[in-house]
């Protein structure tokens, strides 16, 4: 016990610097910023935002070159991005940029310099259309490729059939042959249908079943915004507004012919 107080009183008399202190970890705090991006539907391609342009949803973007800044636009278009680094300094020459865009190209830059949080960061955008525009004096269509025909025919329960794509030959004879295929059909709007043909917009979707090569054509007298240009519009009623044709490419004729109903 004595030897105990005589250590203890030693140490009591040693200079302060001499005892050895537990050093302290430096503590570095991250880097956090954010910003706002828009995205949104441009629809004549200028670049601009637009009155009644809309806005577009899943739109993945990131602030660059933070390490975590990941986020989606939502229905209004907007992507509130929240990015974080390692380290007290946050990075120089950052940018916010439209990192995933499927089926959709820039009408902006991709890129956009950061500058604030407050600032702007706004992206057009456009769809990239597979299918194919038919313009002509006597009909305006969309011909879809055979890998849409296939997502519809899926949808209309028909998985016998197989999908193929009409070429704008196949079309044309489609359409020189509809004229004369309504003139004789015995339901009462076919003549009615006639007289109207050249302001309906059409859509074509090409199949195989059991080995004849058909056409689906549906036709609307209302296309109801610019999704008719990138999939299958279905209408359930609506009168001789909307009607349908199958037509038979190799032996020219037409097969079927459906009307809507009135709501």
């Amino acid at each position: 016990m004595y030897t105990k107080l005589l250590t203890l009183f030693a140490l009591f008399l040693l200079p302060s610097c001499m005892i050895e202190q537990a050093a302290t970890p430096a503590v570095e705090a991250d880097c956090f910023q954010s910003a706002t991006a828009m995205a949104w539907l441009d629809e004549d391609g200028n670049g601009a935002w637009d009155e009644g342009e809309r806005p577009l949803a899943n739109i993945t973007f990131v602030l660059d070159p933070s390490v975590y800044s990941r986020a989606l636009s939502n229905e209004d278009g907007i992507a509130a991005i929240f990015a974080t680094t390692p380290g007290g300094d946050c990075p120089e020459n950052g940018q916010v940029i439209a990192a995933q865009f499927e089926g959709y190209i820039l009408t902006t830059p991709q890129k956009l310099p950061y500058t604030s949080a407050d600032a702007e960061y706004a992206f057009g955008f456009q769809r990239v259309s597979t299918a194919v525009l038919i313009e002509t004096e006597a009909y305006t269509g969309v011909l879809f490729p055979a890998e849409k025909t296939a997502e519809f025919i899926h949808w209309m329960g028909k998985p016998d059939d197989e999908a193929w794509t009409p070429t704008e030959a196949d079309i044309a004879a489609l359409e020189k042959s509809l004229p004369a295929f309504l003139q004789t059909n015995a339901q009462p709007q076919a003549d009615h249908i006639n007289e109207r043909l050249p302001r309906y917009s059409r859509q074509y979707f090409g199949f195989d079943r059991a080995g004849e090569r058909l056409i689906y054509a549906s036709f609307l007298c209302n296309e109801m915004g610019e999704e008719w240009l990138e999939t299958a519009v279905l209408v359930e009623d609506g009168g001789d507004c909307y009607f349908q044709t199958t037509y038979n490419v190799d032996t020219d004729t037409f097969i079927s012919l459906y009307i809507n109903g009135e709501s």
